[in-house]
């Protein structure tokens, strides 16, 4: 395949230009994998088919054809793709980004060896063509220690916001994430999150017999993304192979989400260094010649490492990132009682206790091609260095930890003796308690003995007050209600003589101006008062009776 490619490319130019890939990778808009994109030197980026190698489908040049073809126009001069590609940087990899929102595209990011990062719409249907090159994108915070002349490698974190990482021949890697611009709203930047140096042989070590190493090996640092996890990738170049976790990513996306109201990116990233094939001083070192993530349903996700002695090294992924080391006491489980030195030390115990253990370095796994050439001196310098890490990071660590213990064992058992004090004090106290309890127990068997005989006095004496009650006849019970019905009557017979009265009042006030009666309208008057007064004393007697007879 590869050289039905090398051949079609340098057909393109009539066999007199050399052109060569410099990253190759396979198309995400094709499930069936069938397709590649390649980056060839003359800035070109090409689409092949696996059934059809020889010839490329679709062609993407990285440069800016209209501003050097009108002064290439007045020269009579044809501007081929070698002559245009000349005024564009050259372009060194590149790395799919995220699938736009139709699902149309897939974003392309290109590097470029000075740093510069440009974006192609690649189409995912083949029947289209690409969209026009962007770029470069702006860096915030603009520092020239941004952009490095030596960038051999980028890669896109499948994240959102998307993370791009891009490395340096020397071992730097620098960690972007991808944003709008807040002064042009449709155009995209990159916000530099931070920049790790990894610690690379220098190159004297790296000159030996190693058939890898070549003029035309460019890209010496490759990106590997882990499949498994999306902050965490793989740094894979000729003397070993790194691995850097991302801790800001998880923190970007909850802050995207709006699970957390403030974002805080102040986190390292941690660097492990996995597996180291030149050691210091190594007379003829093993090199690397590629590595890959190969995922199993059985085995699970592994890093497959192929070395110059044609040995396979399989590392677990798993094991890849170290978490926090658990604790024999089970740390994570807190109780329920406060207890008085929380007060003091807000931290848990078990986190102080993982946090001393916790490591900043580690040995890699070492791998030597032809370990008896190495001078006595080397491996003395090899195990000087590997002791001193096992030294500084597990016996000193752990030295420190068992003093910590100590102490806080030493605190637990004063603790414990005070607890002891009280505990004989609450001993004392609940003996004392349970005399009173008692006491008072016999004075409440008492008192509720006195209610009952109380209860039961009252109760006589309700009976016999019941018993002393009259009882009255039917006849009895008929003039009570007549009684009633008189003192109702002479209520109002009352309430008549009272109006009469006011009556007789009024009328001898104005009798004065009346004419006088005659002879016989005074003796029709006075008949009638008369009655009314005879009727009044018989009720007025009848009265005075009943009351005499019921009093």
């Amino acid at each position: 395949l590869c050289s039905y490619v090398s051949s079609g490319i340098n057909a393109e130019y009539g066999g007199h230009a050399k052109i060569w890939a410099v990253d190759v990778k396979w198309h995400v808009g094709i499930s069936e994998d069938t397709h590649l994109v390649v980056l060839t030197t003359d800035n070109i980026l090409r689409v092949y088919s696996t059934e059809e190698p020889a010839c490329a489908l679709f062609s993407y040049p990285l440069f800016n054809t209209d501003s050097i073809t009108p002064y290439l126009s007045c020269l009579n001069v044809s501007a081929g793709p070698s002559l245009l590609s000349a005024q564009a940087g050259s372009m060194v990899s590149f790395t799919f980004g995220p699938v736009s929102e139709d699902e149309d595209s897939v974003a392309v990011f290109v590097l470029e060896e000075n740093s510069d990062i440009f974006v192609l719409n690649l189409p995912l249907d083949n029947s289209k063509s690409g969209g026009e090159l962007k770029g470069p994108l702006k860096v915030l915070p603009p520092d020239n220690e941004n952009y490095e002349l030596d960038a051999c490698s980028v890669l896109c974190l499948q994240s959102n916001p998307p993370v791009l990482i891009t490395a340096t021949l020397s071992g730097t890697l620098q960690h972007l994430t991808l944003l709008q611009d807040s002064e042009t709203e449709d155009e995209e930047c990159l916000y530099l999150l931070e920049t790790v140096e990894l610690e690379l042989p220098s190159a004297t070590e790296e000159e030996s017999t190693c058939t890898q190493s070549s003029e035309d090996d460019v890209t010496s640092i490759v990106l590997l993304a882990d499949p498994t996890a999306k902050d965490r990738y793989f740094v894979r170049h000729n003397t070993g192979i790194h691995s850097v976790f991302l801790p800001s990513v998880q923190r970007l996306e909850h802050f995207v989400k709006g699970d957390d109201g403030e974002l805080n990116l102040e986190c390292e990233c941690v660097v492990e260094h996995l597996l180291c094939v030149q050691p210091v001083g190594a007379g003829d070192p093993t090199c690397l010649f590629g590595g890959t993530v190969v995922q199993d349903p059985m085995l699970g996700a592994n890093l497959l490492v192929l070395i110059s002695n044609a040995e396979f090294i399989s590392l677990p992924v798993r094991s890849v990132h170290r978490e926090e080391i658990p604790l024999l006491s089970g740390g994570d489980k807190t109780s329920h009682c406060a207890s008085p030195m929380k007060q003091v030390h807000t931290q848990l115990f078990s986190q102080k206790i993982q946090g001393i253990m916790a490591r900043n370095v580690s040995n890699p796994l070492l791998r030597c091609g032809n370990s008896a050439g190495m001078s006595q001196k080397a491996l003395l310098e090899l195990l000087m260095k590997c002791t001193q890490v096992f030294r500084e990071e597990y016996l000193a660590k752990q030295s420190k930890a068992r003093g910590e213990l100590l102490h806080h064992m030493s605190l637990l058992q004063e603790q414990h003796s005070q607890h002891k004090n009280e505990l004989s004090e609450l001993q004392n106290n609940i003996s004392e308690l349970g005399n009173q309890a008692n006491k008072l127990n016999s004075r409440s068997s008492s008192v509720s003995k006195r209610q009952q005989l109380l209860k039961q006095r009252v109760s006589v004496v309700m009976r016999e007050v019941q018993n002393l009650l009259p009882d009255l006849t039917s006849a009895e019970v008929s003039l009570k209600e007549e009684m009633s019905n008189m003192s109702r009557s002479l209520k109002s017979l009352q309430q008549d003589a009272q109006q009469l009265q006011q009556k007789l009042k009024f009328q001898t006030k104005t009798a004065k101006n009346l004419p006088t009666l005659s002879n016989e309208q005074q003796g029709t008057v006075r008949a009638i008062l008369a009655a009314n007064d005879s009727k009044i004393n018989t009720l007025v007697t009848k009265i005075k009776a009943a009351n005499a007879q019921f009093s």
